[in-house]
């Protein structure tokens, strides 16, 4: 049997696709953005919980200061420098700001920002729009 958890977290972002893209998409254009994290264990801690989820909102701490009202850009677009420096807000990405990567992007920083806790890391679902979802489940 294993016990499973989930939070969520919402931010609003700009994004645009533009590395090997054509369409739509490759129009600077915002979301409101909503992340569901994971955890997971095979028991309880002593106060009957996976982990409490006040624990968990160390995550929506990080997605606030870094991805919320902020224009989510692949490193490699010349947009990216230009709203930089006119002094927004921007998070940078190896890849396209896709709902698959940042999906990676945040399993990623939630296994590291959990790894002191007895607890897994199960998944992260990225949604960009109430009909279009990201998972990756480990």
């Amino acid at each position: 049997m294993k016990y499973q958890v989930v939070k969520e977290f919402r931010f609003e972002a700009a994004h645009r696709i533009v590395k090997n893209y054509a369409g739509k998409c490759s129009h600077n254009h915002g979301h409101s953005w909503k992340v569901l994290l994971y955890i997971e264990n095979v028991s309880l801690d002593e106060k009957g919980m996976v982990l409490d989820f006040n624990e968990m909102k160390v995550l929506g701490k990080w997605i606030d200061e870094n991805l919320d009202h902020s224009t989510l850009l692949w490193e490699g677009d010349d947009f990216a420098r230009y709203l930089a420096s006119q002094g927004h807000k921007v998070f940078l990405t190896k890849e396209n700001p896709t709902s698959e990567h940042l999906a990676m992007i945040l399993l990623e920083k939630a296994k590291e920002l959990f790894k002191e806790k007895k607890v897994k890391v199960a998944g992260i679902e990225v949604s960009e729009t109430c009909t279009s979802a990201a998972k990756i489940f480990v």
